[in-house]
């Protein structure tokens, strides 16, 4: 099973951070793809967004 996160600015930072409740969001099988944006990414870069996700199902 493959699983992708799309990571945006608050989300990096705790990813980066250690927190050990999300630690195994950075191995396999999660797939991270970060993304230089706020929380709605779907809004503030709508672009980025689709091609994130062309490229996970690719």
């Amino acid at each position: 099973m493959d699983c992708v996160l799309v990571a945006c600015h608050d989300f990096q930072g705790l990813l980066s951070s250690g927190v050990p409740t999300l630690a195994f969001l950075n191995h396999a099988p999660w797939r991270r793809f970060d993304l230089a944006t706020g929380h709605w990414p779907m809004l503030s870069a709508p672009v980025k967004l689709a091609d994130v996700l062309h490229t996970a199902v690719s």
